[in-house]
């Protein structure tokens, strides 16, 4: 199946079970751009005068591009074959006694692939929510459980641990599989820990690297390019993507 060749149309008939092998970087980035789901900034432009917008990440960190999971994951067909990556990469490193009894998607850019992933492994869901900007266990949870997090983007794993430690603060007695499984590595990252829990491996469907700076040595805001944050409002992510047209 050559989905490097295929248009939107044609990537919105592929069937799950046609995709029998792991996907490429570009694959994966090609069905990203023909969805709309992926901007990068365009720096001929700027050096034509307009400087437009760039991304503030979930880490506060300044970026010159930025995938928006939710558009890439809105087409079930797109989004089944992405969870199926993510399945597949977790039967072929753990085995049904080592691996998780449970599953959550860190909220919220995550929470539909964590349902989705579970069912495929055929495993508990855990619920997890923002209340107040704050993640939150919603379901019970005992003790000995051994607890797998799956998220969308990676790039410090700041969501993640915060996940993390929201779990341990209501249920201390779970097992965390030390894994981080995400459809795009975008930082670079391949390893980070959670303090007091221990390290957890960045294990991507993709990895896609994209600058990002601490916002007072972003040279892009130098430019006089305005910071947003893409995927705060659907008018966020209209406004970057169209601001150096």
């Amino acid at each position: 199946m050559e989905i490097l060749k295929m248009g939107l149309d044609d990537l919105l008939k592929i069937k799950t079970d046609e995709i029998r092998a792991f996907l490429t970087p570009q694959e994966v980035v090609h069905m990203a751009k023909l969805l709309g789901a992926f901007w990068t900034y365009d720096y001929d432009v700027a050096q034509k005068g307009k400087v437009g917008m760039h991304a503030i990440l979930k880490s506060g960190r300044h970026s010159d591009g930025f995938f928006a999971s939710r558009i890439l994951l809105a087409p079930e067909n797109v989004r089944l074959i992405i969870c199926s990556q993510i399945a597949l990469m977790i039967n072929r490193l753990y085995t049904k006694e080592e691996g998780p009894t449970c599953l959550a998607g860190v909220p919220d850019g995550a929470t539909i692939i964590g349902e989705n992933v579970a069912s495929i492994l055929n495993i508990n869901v855990l619920k997890m929510e923002k209340q107040g900007g704050k993640i939150t266990l919603m379901s019970q949870l005992g003790p000995g459980e051994r607890i797998l997090l799956v998220e969308d983007i990676c790039t410090l794993g700041t969501g993640f641990s915060e996940a993390v430690l929201a779990i341990k603060s209501v249920q201390p007695q779970v097992y965390f599989i030390p894994a981080d499984p995400v459809i795009i590595n975008r930082g670079g990252l391949e390893r980070f820990s959670v303090e007091g829990v221990g390290e957890f491996e960045v294990l991507p469907v993709i990895n896609w690297k994209v600058q990002d700076w601490a916002a007072n040595d972003c040279p892009l805001c130098e430019l006089g390019s305005k910071p947003i944050k893409p995927k705060e409002t659907d008018e966020n992510w209209q406004a970057i993507t169209t601001s150096q047209l």
